[in-house]
């Protein structure tokens, strides 16, 4: 699969975020979109995922055929905010998630990110490294041919960091579309970094 992204132009309150922007994403390689803060890595990504709305230019998604499919249905995206139901516990979140999405137990998953004791905890009641853990395993589940994720790494414990690396490793060859923000390189294979801004 390929994204394209065609002279993209976005404001917020009169000041421009970027304009002309201009990239072609491949499920080939794992994106990593790099810059400061402040300079249009989470609102590109939810432009993509059809929370904003650009100024001009066009976002589209093809198939390896070139046939044009559509974005929005087959998207995962995490943010900033983690889509998380508070006052509902760990195990009963997960529940919700199977059912919408109709898949599989996640069990090996909610082992190796480190949430096998927390099943029966409140989500208000975890660490910000926790419910990071609890988001990226939605993710998992929904396992979309788009997979945006702005800054997953940040707040996990280095083996919960190394497992997600991997599983983003892993989907490169399910042929998954993965877009990931972050201020450094992720140094992962298959890493193939976009720099926006000012070079760091």
């Amino acid at each position: 699969m390929k994204l394209s992204i065609n002279g993209l132009s976005f404001s917020y309150e009169d000041k421009k975020i970027f304009d002309g922007l201009s990239l072609n994403l491949s499920s080939e390689n794992i994106s990593v979109l790099i810059g400061q803060n402040g300079v249009g890595k989470s609102t590109l990504l939810r432009i993509i995922a059809g929370l904003e709305e650009q100024d001009k230019g066009q976002v589209t998604l093809w198939h390896n055929s070139n046939g044009q499919i559509p974005i929005r249905e087959n998207i995962s995206y995490l943010g900033h905010k983690l889509a998380l139901k508070e006052d509902l516990s760990v195990q009963e979140n997960i529940n919700f998630w199977k059912k919408f999405y109709n898949c599989m137990s996640p069990d090996a998953d909610y082992k190796e990110l480190g949430l096998e004791g927390l099943r029966h905890q409140k989500i208000r009641d975890l660490s910000q490294g926790q419910r990071k853990k609890v988001a990226l395993l939605r993710i998992v589940m929904a396992d979309k041919k788009i997979w945006l994720l702005d800054e997953p790494l940040s707040n996990l414990d280095e083996q919960a960091a190394n497992y997600f690396k991997n599983k983003l490793m892993s989907k490169v060859s399910d042929h998954k579309l993965i877009l990931v923000t972050s201020h450094q390189r992720l140094n992962m294979k298959n890493e193939s970094c976009i720099y926006i801004g000012e070079k760091v």
